[in-house]
């Protein structure tokens, strides 16, 4: 498993402290936690469970106490609270101070331009900002973060059901984050072997899911627990015919514009009736399935090296999927990934069919194409501003990776000179459809 040492992540959360700190107007140095200082609270007993986790982060900053030299340790954190733990601890700089939504707003931002908010509908106002966070959104965060920002590698758990006792009444869409978090050992269960997905997280609690996230050396050991092996090519991705794919199969089931025939809708949810995953079916591991997929990447000294991914996707396109990744990784372009989603249900379109990848937002943000430059929603820039090795390009060998087994690309096509659709575009996307929408 590649991950940021004590070291790398001190030096990054400094990084990030420094940037949030010229972005404060006239911030004392000491409100943000420059560096490690003394700390103390009336109501954070030497002996308690969360003790040394409350006090880690505090003395560095990354949680604040409250008045009267209390902690309040069995008090909920709010949403936006956490997402600004998650920027500190993962060296992530916001670039704007904007806070006329909320005060948060910066880090809401930030998380969400580099894939740390995928598969939850949480929006940027005052009132979901607001909002308790649940153990179900922590363990998506920082799942999202493991993967996205600190280049870790997936684990598997043998039967989680019998570690995680609410394993098979929780929502499918919640199983993979909560395995990881669980199999990372950053995460544990209540006393009654539960994990209460829908209970809000508590300060302590939060203290401890940021100390482990942050220091590896702090994470619980978990015994069934191993890391994905590095997928080696193998038989769906050198046997497979790039015309057998679905997305090439499917252009007779599903029209221009997404609308899908009784058929493709039997295919892709087992119900003729259906248009689009929720995430809380019952039968959703039937259809929606967990694949691993190797692409490379870049480390901090500029060297490549080989990532593996968790990717889920509709079984349907699963082999092809498959077939797409082992093709881009094998091409001499090498082009590196930080960031990849597949499946997610905050919306009706092709990532709750499980029929669409996103790759690097960062760097191919989806716009509006009618300003002039283009102004971002999603991500920062794309291969029309920015020569970073992270941006596709329609010339790339993710483009033709794609193109070759049917999938679109948000990007758009020489036609219309890469600007993706008639007032935006997605650069970061790719779907079953031609048009990548």
């Amino acid at each position: 498993m590649r991950r940021k040492g004590i070291s790398a992540r001190l030096a990054s959360l400094l990084l990030a402290v420094v940037c949030v700190a010229a972005l404060l107007p006239a911030a004392p140095a000491n409100a943000i936690g420059m560096g490690n200082v003394d700390v103390s609270f009336s109501d954070v007993p030497e002996g308690s469970w969360y003790h040394d986790y409350v006090y880690l982060c505090a003395s560095w900053g990354i949680i604040d106490g409250k008045e009267n030299g209390q902690f309040c340790p069995t008090d909920s954190l709010k949403r936006g609270e956490f997402m600004k733990l998650l920027t500190l601890i993962g060296g992530l700089a916001p670039y704007t101070w904007d806070t006329s939504v909320h005060w948060s707003q910066p880090y809401w931002q930030i998380l969400n331009d580099n894939g740390v908010l995928w598969g939850l509908d949480i929006t940027c106002t005052r009132y979901a900002l607001e909002q308790p966070i649940t153990r179900y959104e922590m363990s998506v965060m920082i799942n999202n973060l493991c993967n996205n920002v600190y280049s870790e590698t997936p684990v598997t758990m043998e039967s989680p059901a019998s570690v995680i006792g609410d394993y098979n009444t929780m929502a499918s869409k919640y199983h993979e984050p909560v395995v990881q978090a669980y199999g990372k050992g950053i995460l544990d269960g209540y006393d009654d072997g539960m994990f209460h997905g829908e209970s809000t997280l508590t300060r302590g609690q939060a203290a401890a899911v940021v100390v482990r996230t942050w220091i590896t050396s702090e994470r619980l050991e978990v015994s069934s627990a191993t890391e994905v092996e590095t997928p080696t090519g193998g038989d769906s991705s050198s046997s497979m015919n790039p015309t057998d794919s679905f997305a090439w199969r499917s252009r007779s089931m599903i029209d221009a514009w997404g609308k899908v025939s009784a058929e493709g809708r039997q295919l892709l949810f087992g119900d003729s009736n259906k248009s689009y995953f929720t995430g809380n079916e019952s039968n959703l591991s039937d259809y929606i399935v967990t694949i691993q997929v190797r692409t490379w990447d870049i480390n901090s000294s500029g060297q490549k090296y080989t990532r593996t991914w968790n990717l889920e996707v509709n079984k349907m396109v699963a082999d092809e999927v498959k077939a797409i990744f082992e093709e881009i990784y094998n091409d001499p372009e090498q082009f590196p990934i930080h960031a990849l989603g597949g499946a997610r249900y905050t919306d009706s379109l092709r990532h709750a069919w499980g029929c669409a990848i996103d790759i690097n937002p960062v760097e191919n943000f989806y716009c509006n194409t009618t300003t002039s430059p283009y102004t971002a929603i999603t991500g920062t820039t794309c291969f029309k501003y920015s020569d970073s090795p992270y941006c596709i390009t329609p010339d790339s060998s993710v483009v033709k990776a794609f193109a070759k087994y049917g999938w679109g690309w948000g990007g758009g096509d020489a036609d219309n000179n890469y600007s993706g659709w008639n007032t935006t575009a997605d650069y970061m996307h790719f779907s079953i459809l031609a048009s990548g929408g």
